[in-house]
Formats: C-alpha cells, structure tokens, sequence
C-alpha cells in the first residue's frame, strides 16, 4: 500500500504536469472506484495539488476537490498524449506499457489531451468528489502538529503493541506497514513493545526515527517493494526498496550486527525486526 512517501513523491511529480489543466472528459471504467458526479468537474481548471495523508487531493477552479485513495493497489499515471499513452517499461499488474489497460478503472482527459489514468487492481482505491479536500483524521507525521509531546501522549493510554498504533490512521496518518518497520528499528524498538511502556527517552528517539524514516523515503522516491505496486506517474519506480533497513529482509542480516531478520504477524501484516538491536 502506498504510504505517505510514496503519495508526496505522486504528488510532487504530478503537480508541475498537472497545474492549470482543464478537465475536459472523465471516462469512469469502474462505477466502484469514482464517487460524485463527474459533470461537477468538467471544464474546471486544476489550481493545486496537495497531500493529506496518504490521500491525495486536487483542488478545482469551482471550489471542487477531487480526492485520490490508492489503498492496496491503485496507481496514477500521467501521459502527455491520450492517443499515444505509452510508457518505457511495463506497468504492474497489466502485463503492458500502453494506457488505458485491464487495471484502469478511470481517465481523466484534459482539453491539451493528455491525461491521468487511475488504475487498480483490487479495486479498493477510490476518486471523490467533494467540496472540501477529505483530510485524514490522524495527525499527519509531517505537519507541524506532529512532535514528541503528541507521540507521549497518545503512548501513555494504551497497552497495544507500538507497531500497531503507529499504524493507526486515526491517531497518526500517513505511516504504513514499510515505514513503521524502518522506523521502529532506527529507535530500537521491538514492534511487540507495549505503548504505554515507552521511556521519555525511547518516545523521543522514536518520533526522531519515524521523521528520518518518512523522510529518507520521500529523497528516494517512495517503495516499490516486493509486489513493485507502486510507481510514479511516469511509470517509474521508486528506490527506496534497495535501503530497506529491516522490512522485506527476514532471514538477511541486520546491516547492524549482521543478527537475521525475523518476521512476526501482527494485526494480520509482516513486522520485520532485529531480535538483538530491537529487544522485547
């Protein structure tokens, strides 16, 4: 699943292609994946893009936003000719480099004819169409109102393993299952950890890690793991997967103490760890 790396590196790809565009035409593949009236939206011009979350948002000449969840498997991408939508290398899931295909499920056309095609696999994904940008309820790790205060409190009401409230879109948004792994090894935390058992000092470095872990993956253009879901709008990778401290490694050394890797189950995902630097 995209996380919030992955959905800013969208995002800041997609803007300068994007901004001041018209929507001419939306041809809705998949009545699943596209919620409002699309006739609220043609003609508008694009004013700005931003990220909320893991959502992304387009903002609309008319005071419209057109709200973007990727969920498992849902990609964005942009060609400057709907005509020769094709791209340099293969598209996952579809088998082809040429747009639309059996994963899109939404097009966006523009009156200088390029486009956006929506694709998703699984059909979790979804476009909205609001009047105001769907806005997560969880503290986003890169807003300002994220900080080791926060953190210490949300920590102190409960006893659920920390690597399962670091997932949790309605306290915090924007870390996944990648970034929580990475994360919680930079602090030294065993993801089974209990919240409320966290010293000053291991809250602190965890709030630390979390920014350095987001952050890393933005500078390297977000995850393309394992599944290789994610991609830019031009159809490329991200590289983040390659500096992979712990997630996806089980039995590789720790690029620590060369300990292996291990992988648990929690709340039905994969938590990779270190059993000598992550301690329970």
């Amino acid at each position: 699943m995209p996380e919030l790396p992955e959905v800013e590196t969208i995002k800041r790809s997609l803007k300068p292609k994007i901004l001041g565009k018209i929507i001419d035409r939306i041809e809705i593949l998949s009545a699943k994946n596209f919620i409002g009236n699309k006739n609220e939206i043609l003609k508008q011009k694009i004013i700005d893009v931003k990220r909320f979350g893991k959502i992304l948002v387009i903002y609309l000449f008319n005071k419209k936003c057109l709200n973007f969840h990727l969920k498992l498997t849902g990609q964005i991408l942009y060609a400057k000719n709907i005509d020769q939508a094709t791209f340099k290398e293969m598209i996952p899931f579809t088998k082809t480099n040429k747009m639309p295909a059996n994963t899109t499920r939404v097009i966006i056309k523009f009156s200088d004819h390029s486009s956006l095609f929506f694709n998703d696999l699984r059909k979790f994904g979804w476009i909205k169409i609001t009047n105001q940008p769907l806005i997560p309820k969880g503290i986003d790790v890169l807003s300002n109102n994220f900080s080791p205060s926060l953190l210490k409190k949300l920590t102190a009401k409960t006893k659920k393993p920390i690597k399962l409230l670091l997932m949790d879109q309605d306290l915090i948004t924007g870390i996944g299952n990648i970034y929580a792994n990475e994360a919680l090894f930079l602090a030294k935390i065993h993801p089974l950890t209990p919240s409320n058992q966290l010293s000053e000092k291991q809250i602190e470095k965890l709030f630390l890690s979390i920014l350095k872990a987001v952050k890393q993956g933005i500078e390297d253009r977000g995850s393309s793991g394992a599944d290789e879901a994610f991609i830019l709008p031009d159809g490329s990778k991200g590289e983040h997967q390659k500096n992979f401290l712990v997630y996806q490694r089980e039995g590789k050394p720790c690029r620590v103490c060369q300990t292996p890797i291990k992988r648990i189950k929690q709340g039905g995902r994969s938590s990779f760890f270190c059993p000598k630097c992550q301690k329970l």
